[in-house]
């Protein structure tokens, strides 16, 4: 079995990202760049990048799995996964209560935080996910895609690959999260007398005190 390291495609996107907008940049003039929306989009990259280093890698190449592995790799019946996991609890790990517990607020919470930056940048970047039901639709197509190539690793390996109704749940609930900062922060910036990228869309981007 062969295996393709998410580092090297983390380095690799990087590398062309800035490749391609300093191409980009250098062809328009420097004066009209906004070196803010510039930097929160390269942070963006980043973190896209990181996703998919942390739930599509490392790519095992093995086909020699089974249809069986496949079956039990899929769950699309909501809660189902947690409230297993939640009946272990005093069970597995020799009854080790808190070492269950753990692993239970890992799983949602990690499924949670992995798309609440989306929720917070993709406003920032494009005007149209200002509007939340925007951002709820972004974060469910790109947990699903997830989904979805996770499934596609089951069909050529034996790794523990599990694609999941709950990881979509928990993933839309995190871009929800990360919307709502979005907006406090904004709240907060106007409560405060700071005008904080009041200018959240595609066109441009500032950072500037009233």
């Amino acid at each position: 079995m062969y295996t393709i390291n998410g580092n090297v495609f983390i380095l690799l996107g990087v590398i062309c990202y800035l490749l391609v907008r300093i191409i980009l940049i250098g062809m328009k003039n420097k004066k009209g760049v906004n070196w803010w929306k510039e930097l929160i989009s390269f942070l963006f990259a980043i973190y896209i990048g990181m996703v998919i280093a942390v739930t599509l890698f490392p790519i095992p190449i093995d086909f020699s799995t089974s249809i069986e592995h496949i079956r039990l790799s899929i769950n699309v019946i909501p809660f189902v996964s947690i409230i297993k996991d939640i009946g272990k609890i005093g069970i597995a790990y020799d009854g080790d209560v808190l070492f269950m517990i753990g692993i239970i607020v890992r799983n949602v919470g990690g499924n949670i935080l992995l798309l609440m930056p989306l929720g917070f940048l993709a406003p920032i970047i494009w005007g149209t996910f200002k509007k939340l039901k925007n951002t709820i639709l972004l974060g469910l197509v790109i947990s699903i895609s997830i989904e979805l190539l996770q499934l596609m690793e089951s069909l050529f390996s034996s790794w523990g690959r599990i694609t999941d109704i709950d990881d979509v749940i928990c993933n839309v609930i995190g871009s929800i999260v990360g919307y709502w900062i979005y907006k406090i922060t904004l709240m907060l910036a106007s409560k405060f007398n700071f005008r904080v990228l009041n200018k959240t869309n595609s066109k441009g981007m500032e950072l500037t005190e009233k």
